[in-house]
């Protein structure tokens, strides 16, 4: 190619390329910086799937007085912007205003409340459709000094669909000075969008954080008044950006004097980063049109309780007394209920025989309280029945059942210490027989939930220590009362046979019901620990038994000594190890059609709109057992757990788990079974603790025809 005609098409280039960025030049005066002559014409610009403004409230500006402007923002139908914090994408708009200070302050920009908007897996915080960003100015009084005033504002946006298209433009607004204003024709959407603004009246609110949680509770009482309170949910908007996941959903619990909120703490949120000096977080809370900020306080032990009014208290009370009482026929108080049956053949003179029951239950009960709150204290996160997960208690508890059956098969009963020891504390009637059989009724009974204790013991594992013990006492006088008042009435007691010879046939009966809560302890731990495990223990439960014999047999000392020095030995062999792994676990058989619960996966099958069973279970909970028999497990359930939007997850907690835990505590419960039906992430039912196939099996339809009218 010649030079010269290589210039020629060089200067064509260039004329092309002069003539496109006058062409925009000309195109951005006329959208932002028109001539004077339309003096409000430079106070709009247009972009791509927006158009945005500079209004005022008041045609002119007034000395000394606080008045208003806004930036109109009006994206495109399915575009929208961003609130201050945006969620798990985009920028919130930003205005940088023009040097007046002499003149002129700029206040905060006064936001709308926003909505949710999901966008595939993300939730966003935003606007869609026109809406002012309200932003409050002073003037001084050297502002008598102009005839006018010049104010410019330089904008930046994000405008989203699924795509997002950035935006600048510097927005100029000419205001006259005078003593006294009109209103201009933009006034009325000031008043529509401060209809639109949170509310001046702040909730109080404490704030707990958790390894995987964010726990917020805010009380009602300044509100409640207002008559602005109604049954929809509440949605939380945190101004923090990295505090919590914002799509994952916010389990809530509302009473008529507050709202616990939990929400999923973000993976990227550092705490070290909270310092005493800036530990206040700050919230939106809304509900339908209305909502308020939060300014939470962080409360170390924020439970249901940390609000209650004295009403509210007494009413967990009550589920406290309720729940005791029902808990005396809940299926693993069964074994221990035969033996208190013979205690109530005699008559029992003394007050302290009559009430020696009612004291060991308490105690009982009280002991559970303080060592929960101590162990608390120390940093441990415990639920109810969180012994059972311990491999040596499992094991103690195995020789404590087996030594009551021995007893009561009169094994023990040939002029020895221990046969005095083991009648008295069993079969005896006496003070000291009853105590004891309160505490054994509190001890069998507490890897059990029965209906009514699971709310009030979720209180109680999260609250102050004193409402801990109010609770837990509570619950002892409700599972005492039946018993002790059997104990007290003569009445009560000619209702059942005379004593007799049969006593002493039913005594030997009732052995067999404490061997098979050893056979059941025995599963449980194998459950926990490994056939190897309950092989060493089954043998030394032999061994045991044989002592027992032995005894009735001959009385030679060496074996007895020898005997006992081969059952201590046992648990000094490799058994030594398993019952200090008290986190080893067998690997799980789940049910047919079930996984293993896994609080991530369970967000991802809610965002994909499946219907999802989640079953809280322990082997050594034997209400959750019955529930599997009765329930999950018969042909009509499993018949509807195999349909194809339809998921079922099990989450076992016979070993300690913090997840699992941290899963109880989102819905206020201490123990297991809970049981919650999911539909995807419109809505969740907490099913009753004790089960039939038609109320899952309805639950689950429910959840689907749900979902099948949203989509």
């Amino acid at each position: 190619m010649s030079l010269k005609k290589y210039l020629g098409i060089h200067r064509i280039f260039l004329f092309c390329c002069f003539t496109f960025f006058t062409f925009c030049s000309q195109a951005q005066d006329a959208s932002v910086e028109n001539t004077d002559e339309q003096p409000l014409a430079e106070s709009r610009a247009t972009g791509p799937h927006i158009r945005v403004a500079l209004l005022s409230e008041d045609q002119a500006l007034v000395p000394n007085t606080q008045q208003y402007l806004a930036i109109e923002v009006q994206p495109d139908p399915e575009w929208h912007t961003y609130w201050l914090n945006p969620g798990d994408s985009g920028e919130p708009p930003k205005v940088t205003w023009s040097e007046n200070t002499e003149t002129l302050s700029f206040g905060d920009i006064q936001w709308p409340t926003p909505s949710a908007i999901p966008v595939a897996h993300l939730v966003n915080y935003g606007y869609s459709g026109q809406h002012l960003l309200i932003v409050p100015i002073n003037s001084t009084d050297s502002l008598r000094a102009h005839d006018s005033v010049k104010i410019s504002a330089a904008l930046s946006w994000l405008v989203c669909k699924e795509d997002c298209i950035p935006g600048w433009a510097t927005l100029h607004l000419q205001l006259p000075v005078d003593t006294q204003t009109n209103k201009t024709p933009d006034a009325p959407l000031f008043e529509k969008t401060r209809t639109t603004l949170p509310s001046e009246i702040e909730l109080s609110s404490h704030y707990e954080i958790n390894e995987d949680t964010i726990a917020i509770k805010f009380s009602l009482a300044d509100i409640n008044s207002l008559n602005t309170l109604n049954d929809a949910p509440w949605e939380v908007f945190p101004e923090r950006n990295d505090l919590i996941d914002h799509a994952a959903q916010q389990q809530q619990i509302v009473t008529n004097n507050a709202v616990s909120v939990l929400l999923k703490r973000s993976a990227y949120f550092d705490p070290s980063s909270m310092t005493e000096e800036s530990n206040t977080l700050r919230f939106l809370v809304k509900q339908g049109e209305k909502a308020y900020y939060l300014n939470s306080e962080p409360n170390t032990q924020l439970s249901e309780a940390a609000t209650l009014s004295g009403i509210a208290l007494l009413g967990i009370l009550g589920f406290a007394f309720l729940g005791g009482l029902i808990l005396n026929v809940m299926p693993c108080v069964l074994p221990i209920l035969s033996i208190k049956a013979l205690a109530m053949q005699q008559e029992h003179t003394g007050l302290l025989q009559k009430s020696a029951y009612f004291l060991g239950v308490v105690v009982s009960f009280n002991a559970f309280a303080i060592l929960i709150i101590l162990l608390q204290q120390g940093g441990e996160q415990l639920g109810w029945g969180f012994h059972m997960q311990s491999p040596l208690v499992i094991w103690l508890l195995a020789f404590l059942f087996t030594f009551i059956a021995l007893v009561l098969l009169d094994l023990f009963t040939i002029g020895t210490r221990m046969a005095g020891f083991g009648n008295g504390l069993v079969a005896g009637n006496n003070a000291q027989s009853h105590f004891f059989t309160g505490v054994l009724a509190v001890i069998v009974a507490s890897p059990c939930t029965a209906p009514f204790m699971a709310a009030a013991l979720g209180v109680a594992l999260v609250s102050e220590p004193y409402v801990t013990v109010l609770i837990f006492n509570a619950l002892a006088i409700g599972f005492a009362l039946p018993l002790t008042l059997l104990f007290a009435s003569e009445r009560l007691r000619n209702y059942f046979p005379k004593p007799g010879n049969w006593m002493v046939t039913f005594k030997h009966f009732l052995a067999f019901p404490m061997f098979f809560t050893v056979a059941w302890l025995a599963w449980v731990f194998a459950s926990q620990q490994g056939t190897e495990a309950q092989f060493i223990l089954l043998l030394s439960l032999i061994l045991f038994a044989l002592f027992a014999w032995l005894m009735t047999k001959t009385r030679l000392p060496w074996l007895y000594c020898a005997l006992m020095i081969l059952l201590v030995a046992l648990p000094l062999t490799p058994a030594s190890t398993v019952l200090t792994a008290t986190t080893a676990k067998v690997t799980d058989v789940l049910p047919q059609n079930s996984i293993d619960f896994n609080a991530d996966t369970l967000e991802q099958l809610k965002a994909e709109q499946k219907v999802v069973l989640v079953n809280m279970t322990a082997d050594w909970c034997i209400t959750c057992k019955v529930n599997e028999q009765v329930a999950l497990n018969t042909q009509a359930v499993s018949s509807a757990l195999t349909e194809d939007n339809v998921t079922y997850m099990v989450g076992d907690w016979t070993n300690k788990n913090d997840e699992i835990l941290n899963y109880l505590k989102r819905y206020e419960r201490a123990g297991v079974p809970l049981y919650v039906v999911y539909a995807g992430t419109n809505s969740y039912t907490v099913l009753p603790q004790m089960l039939s196939p038609g109320i899952v099996v309805n639950a689950l339809k429910q959840a689907q025809e749900e979902l099948s009218n949203v989509y």
